[in-house]
């Protein structure tokens, strides 16, 4: 029988509590005793882990199988999905995920299994719908979770009794954002790296940086708080070169960046702390653009930092949602000093003939205490209706298992891959892994509803026009039914 930390603490309180009532001597004889039992039990709380505080049962299952429903690789190619593994390959991340699986797997009598889709929603409400119960856990997209909320195909997670989503092996900046009505309809967790390797970062040439001669180490920047918009500005407009001296900027020549514009300028916004959407204390999700001054300001800056200067090469992409392969190919030519890019997508860099390290996207200001990296566009874990009753407890001691071991399995084989990649022995992008890491902002106007706010903003940022305050006016109201419609769609369902 494995003995928990949380029984050791139990019984230290129970010989502590037989030795003062058998020792009946005076109150000075006593006091001495009750302080130092005092002492024990605070010295011995302080000593257990959050998963001893917080234990799960160990219960056999009887080769119960897990069953996940998910993306297959080759559509989502911007973040590392994978839940399973059949076998050892000697990829890290396989590997770790093949011997995770396994430990569950041995500790609880049960299997997990993973199918892979082109199109999860499409399968995941047709299974639904017709009342079939073949998935236990869909991952999907998270652009597609209205639909599945106000139609009640999803569990909310208070139907889950071993899942405490306050616990840290659960992403807190998602539970915010996809909690309505005081109720999560989805989560990110960490036996799943997808929105994790989805986060948006900058990876830099620093053999160009070097050469620019600038005193401001950027590592350092980041570590003092003071890697902000008007720094990243200031060195930008610094690396702008007519490389042909064909007096045309064109995509021969040198930038400070480039790509995809919807994801530089999300990055540039969330990372300055602007939210489109938050909840009210009811759980009503709300637009808070209109009554907040501060994120006027922050599209303000971006849009006039930007203008005139060149430094952000947007011109050779025909939409907003390309770019980004254009300008890999561009940074790893040696033509861009930053480069927006996914963490998995770090992978790409690898055959550069020079030195990159990693940065998360400036600060709005030095006031501002936090950074922010911004993502979206990945899998979220959800639960379907279909499930039977009697299988939730289960799912969720499985799911929190999972969890807990990935922490620091997963994630810690994950950053030994991402710096072997191209990082090795470089202690400054060690720490900046860390605090990206840390720093996951998730908004519903990026996650939901991107089309009625984020391109809106996006938009006027790439044609140069500054009327970010009338365009808010004259889209609150759609944004409001919206909302609206929404909210007592999932209050019809949850009733």
């Amino acid at each position: 029988m494995k003995v928990t930390g949380k029984q050791i603490l139990c019984a230290l309180l129970a010989g502590l509590m037989l030795s003062s009532t058998g020792c009946r001597g005076t109150e000075t004889e006593t006091t001495p005793t009750e302080t130092t039992a005092q002492a024990d039990v605070t010295e011995t709380e302080a000593e257990l882990t959050e998963n001893e505080l917080y234990p799960l049962p160990q219960t056999e299952m009887g080769g119960m199988e897990l069953r996940f429903l998910n993306y297959s690789p080759e559509k989502i190619t911007w973040a590392l999905i994978q839940i399973d593994a059949e076998e050892e390959n000697a990829d890290l991340i396989n590997d770790e995920i093949y011997h995770r699986n396994l430990r569950i797997e041995d500790t609880y009598d049960c299997l997990i299994s993973e199918t892979q889709f082109d199109d999860p929603p499409t399968t995941y409400k047709n299974m639904i719908r017709s009342g079939d119960d073949a998935y236990d856990i869909g991952m999907i997209y998270d652009n597609a979770l209205p639909s599945f909320m106000t139609e009640g195909m999803i569990y909310s997670w208070d139907h889950l009794p071993y899942v405490d989503l306050e616990r840290s092996w659960w992403d807190q900046g998602a539970n915010s954002v996809f909690s309505f009505h005081g109720q999560n309809f989805a989560a990110v967790g960490d036996f799943y790296l997808g929105m994790l390797t989805r986060g948006f970062i900058i990876v830099f040439n620093k053999d160009m940086y070097a050469d620019m001669g600038l005193d401001y180490n950027l590592y350092d920047l980041v570590r003092e708080g003071k890697w902000t918009l008007d720094r990243y500005a200031e060195i930008a407009e610094q690396i702008v070169m007519d490389l042909n001296g064909d007096g045309v900027m064109d995509d021969k020549d040198q930038y400070a960046s480039a790509g995809a514009i919807k994801l530089y300028f999300a990055s540039l916004l969330i990372g300055s702390g602007v939210k489109y959407f938050a909840l009210d204390e009811s759980g009503q999700p709300y637009f808070t653009i209109p009554t907040d001054s501060r994120a006027m300001d922050v599209m303000m800056k971006i849009s006039q930092m930007h203008e005139g200067k060149n430094f952000y090469f947007q011109h050779y992409f025909d939409t907003v949602h390309n770019g980004s392969n254009e300008s890999r190919e561009m940074f790893n030519n040696g033509q861009l000093l930053f480069q927006g890019t996914a963490i998995n997508s770090t992978k790409y860099y690898r055959e550069c003939d020079f030195d990159i390290g990693i940065l998360p996207f400036p600060k709005y200001d030095d006031a501002q205490e936090e950074y922010y990296v911004h993502t979206s566009e990945c899998g979220v874990t959800t639960v379907p209706v279909t499930v039977p009753a009697d299988r939730l407890e289960y799912i969720s001691i499985l799911l929190d298992a999972l969890c807990r071991d990935s922490q620091h399995g997963l994630h810690s084989q994950y950053k030994e891959t991402v710096l072997k990649s191209k990082y090795s022995r470089d202690e400054d992008s060690a720490e900046m892994l860390d605090i990206i890491f840390d720093s996951a902002a998730y908004d519903l106007g990026l996650s939901i509803w991107p089309s009625e706010t984020h391109y809106k903003y996006m938009e006027l940022y790439m044609k140069g026009q500054n009327t970010f305050a009338s365009t808010t006016e004259s889209i609150q109201k759609s944004i409001e039914k919206t909302l609206e419609t929404f909210s007592a769609a999932i209050a019809e369902n949850m009733n």
